[in-house]
Parts: C-alpha cells; structure tokens; sequence
C-alpha cells in the first residue's frame, strides 16, 4: 500500500507521487515507491507540473500559517507595549488638571508666605513642591471642578536659600511647571504662634479626640495660609488623683507627626466625674515654647476639673504670659471655664455645634488674635 509521507494521504498502487502535494509516496514498511529490495533507492521521479503547483502551494499555505501566528504575537505585544505606555502617560500628564493664569507670589507682609492663584480648565491634580533651608514639603491637591483657585501656605523659611516654589500641572497634552525663587530677609516674617491642645482621654472623649486627629490639619492650615509659623503640641489628662499620668507631646511643626501623637494618646478611665483640666494647664507652661511665639491654649472636656478654687490665680497667672485660652466644653461648664479664656480666648459650648466646625472657628479666631494684638 502506498502513501505520502509529507500529508499522511494514502494513494493508488499507480501513483509514484502524492496527487495533494507532489511528494513521493511511500511503500506502508518505509520504503520509497520504486526503490529496488537489494540496493539504495532509486532517485524519485521528476515531480509533474500540476504536482510541483500542489507542493508550492502546501509550502506556501504552511508559510501562510507562520506568518499568521508571527503577526498574532506581535500584535499582542504590540497591544501590551500601548497600554503601558498609555497608562503611564495618564499617570504622569493626563491626571493632571488643565491650568491657565498660574500666578506664584510672596505676599509682601508675611514672606515666608506664598500665594498661588490660577484658573482650573480641566479638573485633576495639582502639585506644589516648596524647599527652603535644606527642607522639602511636597503636597497634591485634586480639584474636582473648574474656576478660579486661590491658595495660600506658609512655612518656616531660611535666609540662606530663600524659598524655591513649584506648582505643576498639565498644559495641552504635556506636563508643564511653573518655578519661583523668593528671597526670604528675615524682616517681614509673620508672627509664630504655639498652640497647645489639652485634651481629655477619658473614654466619652473618644469623638473629640477622633476629630482632632482627623481636623487638626486643616487647623494648622488656617493658621498658616494667614503667614503665622504655627506649631501644635498635646497633652491628654485624665484624673492624676487616681494616679494617671498626662501625655505630654512637645509643640511641633511636623503636622503628621503631631497627628501620630494624638491618635496615640492612651486613653484614661478618668474615676469621679472631676478630671485634671486645670493640672493640665499648669503642666502646658512647663512645655519648650519659642522665645518670640504667641502662645494658645485650647482646653478640650466633656467634665469639670479638681481644684477649681486655683482657677482665679491661674488666670492671672496666663494672663500675665500673654497666653490666649480657649475652653471647649459642656454648656453647664461654661461659668466654670470662661474665667480662663484670657487675653481675648473664648469658650465654646461642645453641645451645641459640631465639634469639626468648633476646631475651625477657634483656628480662625486665633488668626484674628494674633492679627491684633
């Protein structure tokens, strides 16, 4: 029986070739049709013209299949390659937002503050990088609509390097910046201001100390887009007559970090209903306050404090410091705590607005104390 070895096609006992692709067929056992029993193979007969057709044709068919399979391949990678680059290219230009009117400029009362003005056309991210005295700050804010945006920061600065200013944002289909140098002299430095929370870590106080954590940011922030060098230090009280310690955290400048402090603060059982306010207070002057910063002291609890009798001497005694008080508590507390909010503090009733919006308004009524004293 004969076949073709090439396309497995079997053939008649007359055929020397493969009537499908032109090869020479084979004897079923391995041998060539043709070849003798007791010697090598004869040489294979010249393929005809309509069997050298069908070879070119099966090498070309074969050659077809390749070359679909090679462009398959390279098109997947081809496809991979894009997305990446596309992908890349969204990360790094296209989730910017679109800019027009950028202005940088110092503000000419306080020059350690910078003021960035500009009109969003597309909505997306914008970068400011600021480095002043070997100190690099890097922030990202992603706007959400189009308009007129006016921002403002401030920062401790050096007179050595002045202060570099960048804002990045996307122009067209690029990514584009806008740089500034400022020089910083030293004599137009707005007022530095120390603010000392002294919170309450009794376990009704967890709401508060939760809001603090996650406003005191945007806190420091209102103080500083005015041009105050603003600083934020704790300290948790509980009740020291049952022998629990205060927590005490120096003021900082380090923003997270004093966010760190205060969703660290243990929390204290606090025993009877009186806590440790006005011990709170007297540890807080002890605290490493800069020589030239106005001082305030934002006293956050739910209760009233032992030794309420000391309150008119310690009055008199913050008073003398220039220390200006702010008392966030329970309405019914509001005879007891407002005889400490000296030198134009004020007390704040912590049942009767939201405790977010208390920490905003004491921020902007510190600005306005600093602004006028």
């Amino acid at each position: 029986m004969k076949y073709c070895r090439a396309c497995k096609t079997r053939a008649a006992e007359g055929d020397t070739v493969c009537s499908r692709c032109g090869q020479p067929l084979a004897v079923l056992g391995g041998q060539v049709a043709g070849s003798g029993a007791g010697g090598s193979a004869p040489a294979a007969p010249q393929l005809s013209l309509q069997g050298q057709i069908q070879q070119l044709e099966a090498t070309r068919n074969r050659n077809l299949r390749g070359s679909r399979l090679l462009a398959f391949v390279a098109a997947v990678v081809l496809v991979a390659i894009l997305t990446t680059i596309y992908n890349v290219y969204s990360y790094t230009v296209l989730s910017y937002a679109v800019l027009s009117n950028v202005e940088v400029e110092q503000d000419p009362a306080a020059e350690q503050l910078v003021r960035i003005s500009f009109d969003v056309l597309k909505p997306g991210k914008v970068a400011y990088d600021r480095q002043s005295g070997g100190e690099r700050t890097e922030k990202v804010d992603l706007l959400a609509t189009t308009g007129r945006q006016q921002l403002a920061w401030a920062w401790p600065s050096s007179k050595e390097t002045g202060i570099d200013f960048r804002v990045v944002y996307r122009g067209g289909l690029t990514r584009t910046s806008v740089d500034r140098h400022f020089a910083v002299s030293g004599n137009r430095s707005g007022s530095m201001v120390d603010i000392v929370f002294l919170l309450d870590t009794t376990g009704s106080m967890d709401p508060f100390i939760k809001g603090l954590q996650e406003r005191c940011i945007e806190f420091a922030g209102i103080v500083r887009e005015q041009g105050h060098d603003c600083r934020l230090g704790l300290i948790g009280f509980g009740d020291v007559e049952i022998n629990e310690p205060m927590s005490v955290f120096d003021p900082t400048s380090e923003l997270e970090k004093f966010q760190n402090a205060v969703a660290a603060v243990p929390r204290t059982r606090g025993g009877d209903d009186p806590e440790s306010g006005i011990e709170a207070i007297r540890r807080a002057l002890q605290l490493p306050f800069r020589e030239q910063a106005t001082l305030c002291f934002v006293l956050i609890t739910d209760e009233s404090s032992h030794h309420v009798d000391q309150i008119p001497d310690l009055a008199t005694a913050l008073q003398s410091k220039g220390v200006v008080v702010y008392a966030v508590s329970r309405k019914q507390f509001s005879n007891l705590y407002s005889p400490l909010c000296v030198n134009g503090g004020k007390f704040f009733a912590i049942n009767e607005a939201k405790f977010d919006e208390i920490l905003i308004n004491v921020a902007k009524s510190i600005t306005n104390q600093i602004r006028y004293r």
